[in-house]
């Protein structure tokens, strides 16, 4: 017996529009099993796909890809879009190097309108794609299917404000009270007070239809009593934040009622104007650990992963132990407390801990506020989703030089969900910001010891830290910097260095491997601290007048990356000393790089340690 009868039979939204709507309810519990049998195999997210189904096959059904555009927020709920759309057959390569991303992306087909990977930022590209359409002429529609967790970020708003009543835009609010972790904050309160019964829409549409039929003075008249804003919320309804922004506003309805969201999508699409369209979903629906345990399985991991503890769980232990003893020390986060490991400091410190929501620029300042006034901020967050806060992290910490510490998780490429999420450029930036210390531990013991080097300093901190377990770095030897170990005893020649930092010393110590058993001493030095360079240039220098050659080796970009930054200090400083030593470093030249099927994200990116050998060889044949 065929496992997928129905979903079989589709190979694009043609195929869906040809099926019997009776048929939906069915090919729905289809979808959901076959993303469960397939997700819970290759990693991914998994409960807020199972919440969608419904409304992504209304989509599908009511609108015309790629003529319309469909745009996911964030875009990790767009799996049954994928499928709908002629992607069935390739899932086994989900978020796999060369598969299908986990995310939107352009280049993989026509019908993901606009890339994503980060929150709150589909309703002003939905904008910016429905005012294109309005001065092209073009009679398309563009649809931003939003989660209400985006909606704590500030970009919503600002898109909302920017967005005029006329165009053909359809805005999805699909409320399931979930981000990443549980919604918070003054709008997602609002969102879960926001009902339009049937009462309100029916009393609604009666008194606009009546009123407009009257002869001559009946528009008039209805176009006074819709701009008396009292009129509705004195007599039925309290505030609605949408409408007060001008837009017309349905819902909220059962956004896993397939009939109701095909009805309610039409009848949107017939509106002629901006539409917010509200439903509520049960993310994980269909699928009972999912529904009972959402946060869980927001995002799993492939069959088979080891469970390993990982630095953001020893972060935020050492953080709530901390802060115990301090009783200055409060913790950040925007919307991901579960996955920066500070679900427990919540717990233990609720006075002292602050969930912004997804506002990563507020939660910078936030930070630099509470400094001001002698409290220690600690700020975790993605080390992709602190680019969002560059210009508070300049402007508000930098430039006053306010002692807030960074905790900068998932630091390094991420071969899974791709260049949306590598953690590649914030040595980079922040390393600009003057008085900034960034620290790479790679071991827990480093880790604690970075983390209470910050919570004692005065002046910006960043403590970067990979998406794993510690590294093992048995055999380094410290120096008398407390953040700079070597693999050799101080004062012994080597043919080659390899100075790094990261979780990338294994594939230095895999080069190293491998040139010494070719007979070319190699040792290395592992950085725990980065910067800044012209604290760390006086204890590098030594160690390069013993050897012939040297080679950064960095899981960071190039360009204003710690490779180029201490070379430069080094040769600034200590140029004659190091005259005749052949250097280079080796990091990722393009920020955006994208796994390739059969090869791991090193090789890709040109940092590998086959890569390093063929430098130090390179170098040493100069």
């Amino acid at each position: 017996m065929e496992k997928y009868p129905l979903l079989n039979r589709i190979n694009s939204p043609a195929d869906l529009k040809n099926m019997d709507a009776a048929l939906m309810p069915e090919l729905a519990r289809e979808i959901r099993r076959f993303l469960v049998e397939n997700v819970t195999e290759t990693g991914g997210h998994l409960a807020s796909n199972l919440g969608v189904v419904e409304l992504s096959i209304a989509l599908h059904r009511v609108f015309d890809t790629p003529k319309d555009h469909i745009i996911f927020d964030v875009g990790h709920q767009s799996y049954v879009h994928k499928l709908l759309t002629g992607r069935r057959d390739g899932f086994g390569t989900l978020r796999k190097p060369g598969g299908l991303s986990g995310f939107t992306r352009r280049a993989e087909s026509e019908h993901d309108a606009f890339g994503a990977g980060h929150s709150s930022t589909a309703i002003s590209a939905a904008v910016g794609f429905a005012e294109g359409d309005r001065i092209s002429g073009n009679d398309a529609f563009s649809v931003a299917v939003v989660g209400d967790g985006a909606f704590t970020g500030g970009m919503v708003h600002e898109a909302l404000n920017n967005c005029r009543g006329d165009l053909k835009l359809i805005v999805i609010l699909n409320e399931n009270e979930m981000s990443i972790s549980k919604n918070t904050g003054a709008f997602a309160n609002h969102i879960a007070k926001i009902r339009s019964s049937p009462s309100y829409m029916n009393t609604k549409s009666r008194t606009g239809s009546f009123l407009s039929g009257i002869p001559l003075v009946g528009e008039p008249m209805y176009a006074a009593v819709r701009d008396t804003k009292k009129f509705f919320k004195n007599m039925i309804f309290s505030s609605n934040y949408f409408e007060e922004m001008g837009l017309f506003y349905l819902g909220p309805a059962n956004g896993n009622d397939y009939f109701a969201v095909e009805r309610l999508l039409r009848a949107a699409k017939e509106k002629g104007e901006s539409v917010i369209l509200h439903l509520k979903t049960v993310k994980g629906k269909g699928y009972a650990p999912a529904e009972q345990n959402p946060r869980e399985f927001h995002g799993i991991p492939p069959r088979g992963t080891p469970s390993v503890r990982n630095f953001s769980a020893e972060m935020g232990a050492w953080l709530t132990d901390a802060a115990e003893k301090d009783k200055n020390i409060c913790a950040i986060t925007a919307s991901m407390a579960h996955s920066t490991g500070l679900s427990p400091f919540s717990k233990a410190h609720p006075r002292r801990f602050f969930d912004v929501g997804i506002a990563e620029e507020h939660a910078a300042t936030f930070a630099a506020g509470l400094a001001a006034q002698g409290k220690k901020p600690f700020f975790a967050v993605y080390s992709s989703f602190l680019q969002r806060s560059y210009d508070s992290v300049i402007h508000d910490i930098g430039l006053q030089s306010l002692g807030v510490v960074l905790c900068v998780d998932r630091a390094g490429l991420a071969s899974a969900d791709g260049p949306t999420h590598h953690g590649i450029l914030d040595v980079s930036f922040l390393s600009q910001v003057r008085d900034m210390r960034i620290y790479a531990p790679v071991t827990f013991a480093s880790l604690r010891n970075a983390l209470e080097e910050a919570r004692l300093c005065h002046s910006p901190c960043a403590v970067r830290y990979p998406n794993c377990g510690e590294v093992n770095a048995e055999g380094f030897i410290p120096t008398d910097h407390p953040m700079i170990k070597t693999s050799f005893e101080n004062g012994e020649s080597c043919d080659a260095l390899i100075i790094t930092y990261g979780k990338i010393v294994t594939e230095a110590q895999k080069a190293a491997d491998a040139l010494n058993s070719q007979g070319i001493k190699t040792g290395i030095v592992l950085m725990e601290q980065i910067a800044p360079v012209c604290d760390l240039a006086p204890h590098i220098a030594p160690l390069l007048e013993n050897c012939r050659c040297a080679v950064y080796l960095e899981e960071g970009v190039l360009g204003g990356g710690a490779g180029m930054m201490l070379f430069d200090e080094l040769c600034r400083r200590y140029g004659a000393a190091l005259n005749g030593k052949n250097r280079s470093v080796l990091a990722v030249r393009d920020p955006f790089v994208r796994g390739k099927l059969g090869e791991s994200i090193y090789e890709t990116a040109g940092i590998s340690a086959k890569d390093t050998v063929r430098e130090v060889e390179k170098l040493l044949s100069l």
